[in-house]
């Protein structure tokens, strides 16, 4: 079976993980008693916020997918509504709840979504709070990576940290968590977006590409 490379911030069983990202958490004051609940896009965003005492018995919490969802649970949230693993459908989860209350989009620094742009043109009310920023990893430039090599980009930034250090050869096989991940890539040949946009499904799909004689 072809080898294949996670390129993200956290490891999956049975690949081979190349941390092409760092974390540094910041800490903005937040007052989370002026919100009806969160906004959670990322596992990082709840990490992050084990810096603060989050009302989570009270505090709604609206999360991007269900591997963040199930992060906040056992953060200790306890009302938990998802979207379907990508930012544009939390609008739509805003206006199925009918969500009307001050929101608290808990972020990182850059993000490649305007899902809050068009939220707030819907009449919702969101602040935000920067709570992590993501940099390349200068310590992850030293993996050797095979010429039939699988690879998963996990989001935007790690595929701009990636060729940091690396390039694509004409015989790797790529595989994006999502469709914002897959449209991030300036020049390179097929991009295959996995069915959902979870690690566990990409990595899937690429465990597939692996085991098949295409070159996709």
């Amino acid at each position: 079976m072809r080898p294949i490379y996670l390129i993200s911030k956290t490891p999956y069983e049975g690949v081979i993980h190349i941390p092409i990202l760092t974390i540094s958490f910041l800490h903005p004051a937040i007052d989370f008693m002026e919100y009806e609940g969160v906004i959670l896009t990322s596992k990082q965003a709840i990490l992050a916020l084990k810096a603060y005492r989050v009302p989570y018995s009270t505090l709604q919490c609206i999360c991007v997918s269900e591997g963040t969802a199930q992060a906040a649970r056992e953060a200790g949230a306890l009302s938990v509504e998802v979207g379907n693993g990508y930012g544009s459908s939390i609008p739509d989860v805003l206006h199925q709840k009918k969500r009307h209350g001050k929101w608290l989009y808990v972020r990182p620094k850059v993000i490649a979504s305007e899902w809050v742009t068009t939220a707030r043109n819907e009449g919702f009310m969101i602040d935000e709070a920067i709570v992590y920023e993501t940099t390349c990893n200068e310590e992850a430039n030293d993996f050797t990576i095979a010429d039939d090599a699988v690879l998963v980009f996990t989001s935007p930034s790690s595929i701009e940290c990636f060729f940091k250090f690396y390039q694509i050869l004409p015989s790797h096989s790529i595989v994006a968590i999502g469709t914002t991940t897959k449209d991030s890539f300036l020049s390179a040949k097929e991009v295959l977006v996995s069915p959902q946009a979870s690690v566990a499904s990409a990595v899937e799909l690429a465990q597939k590409i692996a085991k098949s004689s295409s070159r996709f």
